[in-house]
């Protein structure tokens, strides 16, 4: 009996860690998720701070999702000082400029790697041991599709960035050339042009921020800095007929026209050329999705009749016995003799 009681207090032991263990994972969860919808900016702030027509770059940065827990859980995921500084960039590239985006990004990682293995482990030891392997190799396989989770959103949100920069690049130029030619030095026409970007908020910020780089450092570190930014072959023709109107005093109005002319012709030819590659790309969905239905309703009808013929009627089956042994399928009482030259005697 002793014993039986000390097991039966172990095991109430081992249900209480258990318990407390699946506690402490669904709270830290719940605490993320509420940090990561609570610490977004209404969507009114965000409408009146684009109406005041202020810049995303003023005042202090945010503490981040995790607070002050984000450089320890960053530093947690093994990188080296080239991939640190590869990831920054691509960050940049992407939009994100607060100062902690890296190592919020890198925190994320170490969550989803760990709360998976965690979750496979409390569960693993809860269940049957049948479980334990399937379950262990399942929280391993989300675990190792988890990390790139983070990585992968930040490559999507680069290509959608630079693709709504390219796509208002030239209303930014042409704009930019109507404030040079009204007689408004560079750096004010940036900003103009910035204030009225509000169909592509990501040139306007780009603008922005291009501004105030050239008024604290210059305007050629500006433009080299906006030209890793925004890597865009079109970025690069505009920082360098910036550079040259700033450096050799050369005419500004006219270029900007005709490199804005250029990017609608590309921009026009680009459609062009995704719009004839849609009949090569929707080869694969017709014959995979649309022409097995098709091969399927033309020849269902036929493949049914054709078993009705072999399987239920007698007469058929009778027949189809006659064929398989060779046999006449006309009865001899019925088929008339042949005489000696071969003709029939009912003939003569």
């Amino acid at each position: 009996m002793p014993d039986l009681h000390a097991l039966q207090n172990l095991f109430s032991l081992y249900e209480a860690v258990v318990l407390a263990a699946i506690f402490v994972v669904v709270a830290l969860s719940f605490y993320l998720v509420a940090r990561i919808f609570t610490n977004r900016a209404p969507r009114e702030d965000a409408r009146l701070r684009q109406i005041r027509h202020e810049s995303p770059f003023n005042g202090e940065a945010e503490p981040g999702v995790f607070g002050n827990w984000a450089p320890a859980l960053a530093a947690q995921i093994p990188e080296t000082e080239t991939e640190q500084k590869e990831f920054r960039q691509m960050l940049r590239q992407a939009g994100m400029y607060h100062p902690r985006a890296s190592e919020t990004i890198n925190a994320m990682r170490f969550i989803f790697l760990v709360v998976p293995l965690i979750v496979a482990g409390i569960l693993a030891v809860v269940l049957d041991r049948v479980w334990m392997v399937p379950v262990v190799i399942g929280g391993v396989f989300v675990s190792a599709i988890l990390v790139v989770v983070p990585r992968l959103y930040v490559f999507f949100r680069r290509r959608r960035h630079m693709e709504r920069i390219r796509e208002g690049l030239a209303d930014v130029i042409d704009m930019l050339g109507m404030c040079v030619s009204g007689g408004l030095p560079l750096g004010s026409g940036l900003e103009q042009v910035a204030r009225r970007m509000t169909a592509y908020p990501e040139c306007a910020n780009e603008l922005l921020l291009l501004k105030r780089q050239a008024e604290l450092g210059g305007i050629k570190r500006a433009l080299a800095d906006f030209t890793q930014r925004v890597n865009l072959p079109e970025a690069s023709q505009l920082a360098s007929l910036l550079l040259r109107n700033t450096s050799l005093g050369t005419e500004l109005v006219n270029s900007l026209s005709s490199q804005a002319d250029h990017l609608r012709l590309a921009r026009r030819q680009a459609a062009l050329t995704e719009a004839n590659k849609t009949p090569v790309k929707l080869i694969f969905p017709i014959m995979f999705c649309f022409a097995p239905a098709v091969l399927i309703l033309l020849t269902a009808p036929a493949i049914m009749q054709l078993r009705d013929f072999l399987t239920n009627d007698p007469a058929n089956q009778s027949m189809q016995k006659s064929v398989l042994s060779n046999q006449p399928l006309i009865p001899s009482e019925f088929s008339a003799p042949l005489g000696p030259q071969g003709s029939s005697t009912m003939e003569n």
